[in-house]
């Protein structure tokens, strides 16, 4: 009651009688129990193993059997439920797209309204296929043997199926439809949304790793088989026609990202990414999305270079050479990790961050030992 007076102030009345009903059909199933002198078996034990039809599985009733309650199988289960539409489905496609699914009932003596559930499944492919379909979904609820569909899409295989259900319940679905696809063409893919350069890592020879990010469109018509990737910079300080180059790659269609790896520091890149589709021999291209980004490290080999710096702090000279790991980006933020073993046997980390503030550069080195984090020089 709290529900329907919050929810649906103005129909509060319809709610609670729907509410009533679902409780009805929850608690009293439909068919006659059987007399209690055929119950045979566990039916028939002296036990009060039931008080409600809810506490039966399937169909089955709690019914009396002369000196207990029992499940049992209710006789004239589908008593008053109306008769399965025909399993012959109409299907007309408009030229707006718009499909339209009619079915027929069988005759009905029925005083309660009847009302249709249609449902549907489909597959992507050349051929039918109902091992690779998708579960059934409810598509529409409606009091007339007709509906129009205004989502089908090319390209794939649908089959349909109808219940007719009244305040007594349904005899079931009928069998599955033949299958019906859509005589338009599909569309190519939709562009590549969400676009980004995340994740930068310095590799080798100071080359860096960008890794390209988008996001995967939802339902396209067919879905996307691969992503083209094309990449093109400049480096300043060059001419025009000598700092301009051009790459390209391929990705699955599967994929989300890609990562272009051999990229030079301190140049201007620009990203395109598409996507290709196949429909049999033709092949469906989206237009292509655009990211544009920079790798200019700020100034990183000077800051390196001041690492020696470290003699300011009072701390005892490390044994055996440093080990430094790769540089890579965390956080807008250029890190470098420095290892060596202290006497003794304890090992020492030193990260080292370079940090742009705004026209100037500072950085910080810190110390960590047992993950405790030490500030121990604040200028670079």
């Amino acid at each position: 009651q709290d529900l329907c007076e919050t929810q649906f102030p103005k129909k509060h009345y319809e709610c609670l009688t729907s509410c009533e009903f679902l409780r009805s059909v929850q608690t009293l199933k439909p068919g006659d129990c059987p007399a209690a002198e055929r119950a045979s078996g566990f039916a028939a034990a002296c036990v009060e193993s039931c008080e409600t039809d809810a506490e039966c599985t399937a169909l089955k009733r709690c019914c009396p059997n002369g000196c207990g309650h029992t499940c049992q199988i209710p006789k004239n289960p589908y008593k008053g439920s109306p008769l399965k539409p025909r399993k012959e489905l109409l299907f007309v496609e408009q030229p707006s797209g718009l499909l339209e699914v009619r079915w027929s009932s069988r005759f009905n003596v029925s005083v309660e309204p009847v009302l249709y559930v249609l449902q549907r499944r489909w597959n992507f492919g050349i051929h039918p296929s109902e091992d690779d379909a998708t579960p059934w979904q409810d598509i529409a609820q409606v009091a007339e043997e007709r509906v129009l569909l205004s989502d089908v899409r090319p390209s794939r295989w649908y089959q349909f199926r109808v219940a007719a259900v009244n305040v007594h319940g349904t005899r079931g679905f009928t069998a599955p439809s033949k299958h019906f696809r859509s005589s338009r063409d599909p569309s190519p893919p939709p562009a590549p949304s969400g676009l980004r350069a995340t994740h930068i890592t310095m590799g080798p020879g100071s080359l860096l790793t960008v890794r390209i990010s988008w996001t995967l469109p939802a339902e396209p018509d067919v879905p996307v088989h691969l992503y083209k990737i094309y990449w093109s910079w400049t480096v300043p300080g060059k001419s025009a026609m000598l700092s301009w180059r051009r790459r390209r790659k391929t990705s699955d269609g599967a994929r989300s990202s890609v990562d272009l790896e051999g990229l030079q520091a301190n140049s201007s890149y620009s990203v395109e990414v598409q996507a290709i589709s196949y429909w049999g021999q033709i092949r469906l291209k989206s237009a292509r999305a655009s990211v544009q980004f920079n790798t200019q490290l700020h100034n990183q080999t000077s800051a390196v270079s001041k690492a020696p710096e470290l003699g300011l702090v009072s701390m005892k000279r490390a044994a055996g050479a440093l080990e430094v790991g790769t540089p890579y980006y965390q956080d807008r933020q250029l890190q470098v990790h420095i290892y060596w073993k202290k006497r003794g046997g304890t090992n020492i980390q030193l990260v080292m961050v370079f940090k742009e503030v705004s026209s100037a550069h500072q950085g910080c080195i810190y110390l960590i030992k047992n993950t405790e984090k030490i500030r121990i020089l604040q200028q670079v």
